[in-house]
């Protein structure tokens, strides 16, 4: 499993935007667990893997009782980190930034930290250090950082696509305006910036100020309201600008000089970008500016200074040309993009060659090997399955059944390079993956939902071991988008095994219970009565021997089924979480029936366990699922959770049993 970045931020600032450059560089494509919103939306787009963990506050300070309740939240942020690590078991985790690095302290992987702020505190610094000294590796973006966190850290500078921004024209020679650029939060001091910009203009008053960024939290919508009174007072009064969120080369792109106000800023990557773009830079004279601006391009003033500020900046906007050509060349000097990722490279390779991961097998991978797949209306997720399996199963063939789409689903995958076979019909699931596996002649046959991502090339190392050892069907580990595991490998229905999850809900019994009722929960190999169908890997042949699916059933309880006769005819079926899968939901069957179709799945599960099992196994499995509604129906009410869905599956049960 390639690296793992975690962040307890779904906020896409100067650290998060760092993240991506350093993750996006690697040689094989890594999974970033964090919250929704821009962050994730920018990882997805830039093709990493993103597990979506869920929203918490980003205050750690504060009250008594916000501190208590921060603590809270860092424990349940570490017990779900706890689960997504245990399931993915990467080469090494990226804990981004201070919560993450607490979060992480004793997980059981390789930790490197990467520390981007100043402490905030010394409670939280003495927890950070301690965090620190467990980790393997601790990376601080600036020499001011890695002092205050006083332990061994190794100093890397975030950097920059200097060509890009070198690219950037001239501002236009009217130009006057001063930028800005950075969030909307007290410690920016943004309010600085608009007294020292009020005192340069008194001298040069065809002066324009845009300040850029966007508020964060009830803080910065503060002071976002502080700032548009103070702009508009008599002194600024049509020369401010508050922009909002902007793309940062088209603010730089306007700009004839940046002013940066943070009294103690950790870095400040939009210094590094200014330089790169030729446009002079004013900041204060301490923490993370020290280390990037000099007198050769910019000019630094005691923090919180405005007539020093003011001063700085007159003196920066008169020399202009000079700093500007400078700064371009100390950016490309010592803060050049490339040179940041290859140190990032080569601190998060793992020290051996000795891998858990299948991509590093010393084996060529199979060539041997096809994914199939079956698509109904599955244009919005197939991409991202075919883009996963290109980049961690190159030598893979990928065969996509279209059955009836009517949108770009077969397009997309004739474009992507796989082989598709178009029905023309909605023949259901069974019949269609059937129909394709009839025209396979590959060895082995990873059976795959269109909605399903690849995340390491682990499904190489199953179908080599098919290859070579017992005929069996092998289950990866499945994922949900939040990083949880899906029940996706099962016991035998009917049997001692649903009663323990009828009485007991998994996350609530004892490890060993736990281990024998729930296969899909356990970290190691094992056996199980059968496996959803999400994801399956199999010899040609052994799916050809068993069908494999029952072509009488138009969707549902295929796999079901398939597993049942497959343990019939002396194949096991083996739940692997040492390979693993992210799986993204029921993609088309969900708008197709508004909803999860509870009458049709207690239908089809009951049909097929009285045919293969007979009556009294169907029975006492029903007694068993109402149970286990019942069950969870009252422990929610007890937590007063919502027991909407439970209620769903329970009448659709009992309404199929009159």
């Amino acid at each position: 499993m390639p690296a793992l970045f975690l962040s307890y931020s779904g906020l896409l600032g100067g650290a998060e935007r760092v993240l991506l450059d350093v993750a996006g560089a690697l040689e094989e494509t890594p999974t970033l667990a964090c919250p929704e919103g821009a962050l994730a939306e920018s990882a997805r787009h830039a093709g990493l893997h993103v597990l979506a963990l869920r929203q918490r506050p980003l205050e750690l300070r504060g009250s008594a009782a916000r501190r208590a309740l921060a603590a809270a939240h860092l424990a349940d942020f570490r017990r779900e980190l706890s689960g997504v690590v245990s399931a993915l078991r990467p080469d090494v985790v990226v804990a981004w930034g201070m919560r993450s690095g607490l979060a992480c302290a004793g997980l059981d992987a390789r930790i490197v930290l990467q520390h981007h702020d100043l402490l905030p505190g010394p409670a939280i610094g003495r927890a950070l250090r301690a965090a620190a000294r467990r980790a393997d590796a601790v990376i601080a973006v600036s020499d001011c950082v890695a002092r205050q966190l006083g332990v061994p850290a190794i100093v890397v500078h975030p950097g920059v696509d200097v060509e890009r921004l070198a690219a950037l024209p001239d501002p236009p020679e009217a130009s006057a305006e001063v930028l800005v650029l950075g969030a909307i939060t007290p410690w920016k001091r943004p309010e600085l910036a608009l007294d020292a910009f009020a005192r340069a203009a008194r001298e040069r008053p065809e002066l324009r100020l845009r300040i850029a960024g966007a508020p964060i939290g009830a803080a910065g919508e503060a002071l976002l309201e502080e700032l548009r009174r103070r702009a508009g007072q008599p002194d600024l009064a049509g020369r401010v600008e508050l922009a909002g969120r902007v793309d940062t080369a088209e603010a730089l792109a306007r700009a004839r000089c940046l002013l940066h106000c943070a009294d103690r800023e950790p870095y400040g990557l939009v210094l590094v970008e200014a330089m790169a773009a030729g446009r002079p830079v004013v900041a204060p004279a301490s923490c993370g500016p020290l280390e990037i601006v000099d007198r050769t391009c910019g000019r630094l003033y005691p923090p919180g200074d405005a007539d020093a500020a003011a001063r700085a900046l007159l003196e920066a906007l008169d020399n202009g040309a000079s700093l500007g050509a400078a700064g371009r060349k100390r950016a490309s000097e010592h803060f050049a993009l490339p040179e940041m990722q290859r140190r990032y490279a080569d601190l998060l390779r793992p020290p051996t060659s000795d891998l858990r991961t299948p991509t590093s097998d010393p084996r060529p991978p199979t060539s041997d090997l096809v994914l199939l797949t079956v698509t109904h209306n599955s244009q919005s997720h197939l991409p991202t399955l075919l883009a996963s399996a290109r980049h961690h199963l190159p030598h893979a063939r990928i065969v996509v059944v279209d059955s009836g789409s009517s949108d770009a689903s077969a397009r997309i995958a004739r474009d992507s390079g796989a082989t598709v076979i178009e029905l023309g019909e909605n023949v259901g699931f069974g019949r269609a993956s059937n129909a394709g596996l009839r025209e396979l002649s590959e060895a082995v046959t990873v059976l795959i939902n269109p909605d399903v991502e690849l995340l390491d090339g682990s499904l190489a190392a199953l179908a080599r071991e098919l290859e070579a050892g017992p005929e069996r069907i092998l289950a990866p580990l499945v994922l949900r988008p939040d990083g949880s595991r899906e029940d996706s490998a099962q016991a035998e229905p009917g049997s001692a095994a649903g009663l323990a999850i009828a009485l007991i809900p998994p996350a609530l019994m004892p490890r060993p219970l736990r281990r024998a009722a729930c296969p899909w929960t356990d970290d190691a190999p094992r056996r199980s009565g059968w496996a959803v169908g999400a994801c399956l890997v199999a010899r040609t042949g052994t799916l050809r021997r068993l069908g494999p699916f029952d072509e009488r059933a138009f969707m549902y309880a295929e796999d079901l089924d398939l597993g049942l006769r497959a343990s019939d005819a002396g194949i096991e079926t083996w739940f692997r979480p040492d390979a693993r899968v992210l799986h993204h939901g029921s993609h088309s069957t969900g708008p197709a029936f508004g909803g999860e179709p509870f009458e049709l799945l207690a239908e089809r599960r009951r049909a097929v366990i009285e045919e293969r099992r007979g009556p009294a196994r169907r029975r006492i499995d029903d007694v068993l699922q109402a149970l286990t509604f019942a069950d969870r129906i009252a422990l929610k009410k007890l937590a007063r959770r919502d027991a909407a869905r439970e209620r769903r599956q329970l009448a659709a049960l009992r309404r199929g049993r009159r």
